[in-house]
């Protein structure tokens, strides 16, 4: 017989950053925050203490497998328990996880890449906002385990947060290869474009700087000016964290509809309005931009295609204008019905990684990347992603993202490289998109925009 799990109502707070700060503590804490973005804000969530836990590389890297063995674990919460709270989507449990960019290229591509960081948890308790229905809530599986709930219940009940580490860099970001470097790589990019091999490759460029403190700190710094619709923060088992302050959809899945977001075009804001609305119309009217937009969006829906019934994949919205905190993009989305049998799982892992984040074709364009690329990027590119039942799924494409390893905290940026690409404007886009992240972190008080190292 189904049981019920228990519903905990809350007072309504459309942000549950207050909440979060109580249980950031909690191993294998987890965040998918939508900042003070409208769009793409259907709910919050955070959880933490993940009952059971799932690394790709335990799994001999074959991401199918690792899939399969997720959706059954969360296949049998749905045996075990019923629908409850307001949303109409969760029983209390979920999956929630990360998928590296690394691991998905190097299978479409063949290629021999380090030890993969996919990894996902699977989770029996869930604080959920959910702006439609204007409700906060708890929610708890029956097989929750009873040390779970009463941890969750202490921190929830302690107003006072956990005492943590001041968060500070010890140095500045500094750049992981020359400008010169960046130019001789957007050279050989174009010189592969001419040469017939790709249409556009999607180039990025790391940074790093050493820090001392709770990444959580550094996270909320940057998070309360610069959060995107589809931000998040995860402390993994290996003691890294995640810092993500994404704009960007991968793939949304609820009851067979598909929906994928693709941003390419990108230019920054500015603090005069005048001039930040002539900014907006020059990249509503670059040439440039569109096309690369247009390409990448064809790319997703050919990717969609193959998933979906005949007929059904429509382009919705074509380089509508989005505006961020730090800079405005053009964005597209591609919508479609998905083919009965299949579960968001294996769609996710087949079209993964995104393809606005490659390039065209994207077998070659990843290979490319391999080649070109000084470091693996990681959870950068990649996706974070949360599902919750056989038909229900969120992700986003992990771009604006930092991640911690040891006490170095890493950024990328990137763009999308053509025939027609300047590279002092690409190496300057870079900049506009995590120049405005990376001066929040260096100097909380003192946020300058692009003042970065060269």
């Amino acid at each position: 017989m189904d049981l019920a799990g228990s519903v905990i109502s809350l007072p309504y707070t459309r942000s549950l950053i207050e909440w979060a700060d109580r249980l950031s503590h909690l191993p294998g804490f987890a965040y998918l925050d939508s900042g003070d973005a409208v769009e793409g804000s259907e709910l919050e969530l955070i959880t933490a203490l993940p009952t059971k836990t799932f690394a790709a590389q335990d799994y001999s890297t074959n991401l199918a497998n690792w899939m399969t063995e997720i959706e059954r674990a969360l296949a049998a919460t749905f045996e075990a328990a019923v629908t409850i709270g307001t949303t109409g989507i969760f029983n209390g449990a979920l999956v929630l996880g990360s998928l590296d960019y690394d691991t998905p290229a190097a299978a479409l591509a063949r290629l021999s890449v380090p030890p993969s960081q996919a990894f996902a948890g699977l989770y029996h308790w869930i604080l959920v906002s959910h702006p439609k229905s204007a409700t906060t809530e708890v929610l708890y599986h029956p097989h929750c385990p009873e040390e779970t709930r009463r941890q969750v219940e202490s921190a929830l009940n302690n107003e006072a947060s956990p005492p943590s580490r001041p968060f500070a860099l010890t140095e500045d970001f500094a750049p992981s290869i020359s400008k010169a470097d960046y130019r001789q790589a957007v050279e050989r990019i174009q010189e592969y474009i001419l040469a017939g091999d790709c249409y556009q490759v999607n180039f990025a460029q790391r940074f790093q700087a050493p820090f001392s403190g709770d990444s959580w700190e550094g996270y909320r710094t940057a998070r309360q000016k610069l959060a995107g619709g589809f931000s998040s923060f995860i402390r993994t088992q290996d003691n890294r964290a995640i810092l993500s302050l994404s704009p960007e959809r991968f793939i949304r899945i609820d009851q067979g509809k598909i929906v994928t977001q693709p941003i390419k075009g990108t230019a920054p804001r500015h603090s005069d309005a005048r001039k930040d609305y002539q900014l907006a119309q020059a990249l509503m009217a670059s040439e440039k931009d569109r096309a690369e937009n247009v390409m990448i969006t064809d790319l997703l829906r050919n990717d969609l295609g193959q998933f979906c019934q005949a007929g059904s994949v429509k382009v919705t919205e074509l380089c509508g204008l989005h505006s961020f905190g730090n800079v405005h993009h053009l964005i597209s989305t591609v919508e479609g019905l998905l083919k009965p049998h299949l579960t968001p799982g294996q769609v996710f892992i087949a079209t993964s990684p995104g393809g606005s984040i490659t390039g065209a074709p994207k077998k070659r364009a990843v290979e490319i990347i391999n080649e070109l690329e000084s470091h693996p990027r990681g959870a950068y590119c990649g996706s974070i992603f949360v599902m919750a039942s056989e038909s229900w799924m969120q992700s986003s494409i992990a771009i604006r993202t930092l991640e911690t390893k040891g006490e170095m905290l890493y950024c990328w940026g990137g763009g999308g490289i053509t025939a027609g690409s300047h590279w002092e404007a690409e190496y300057q886009e870079t900049l506009d998109k995590v120049g405005p992240i990376m001066a929040t972190i260096q100097r909380p008080n003192q946020c300058s925009g692009s003042s970065i190292p060269s």
